[in-house]
């Protein structure tokens, strides 16, 4: 599963899925980043470390907005959900 960690501008961070569903919200980015590599290891046992390749950290940036950002990140998601494979 894809995840995103986002930091706030108060540097706490908020772990999602890639459809937008908040899992937590943590003091820090490297405090979401264990949560998630120790989820990864719960659905796995056998993975010594959680691949870093389905996991984006959006770090804060004060433009664009949170509503920009939101905005976009909404959007990303409703592609993805709505891709469909054509072969020819």
């Amino acid at each position: 599963m894809f995840c995103y960690i986002k930091e706030w501008p108060n540097k706490m961070a908020t772990l999602m899925t890639s459809d937008g569903a908040v899992l937590c919200t943590c003091e820090n980015t490297e405090a979401a980043r264990q949560v998630w590599r120790d989820w990864k290891r719960q659905q796995n046992p056998q993975i010594s470390e959680a691949t870093e390749a389905e996991l984006l950290i959006v770090p804060y940036s004060p433009s664009p907005s949170v509503f920009e950002w939101l905005k976009t990140f909404i959007a990303d998601c409703f592609v993805r959900r709505n891709r469909k494979i054509v072969t020819g």
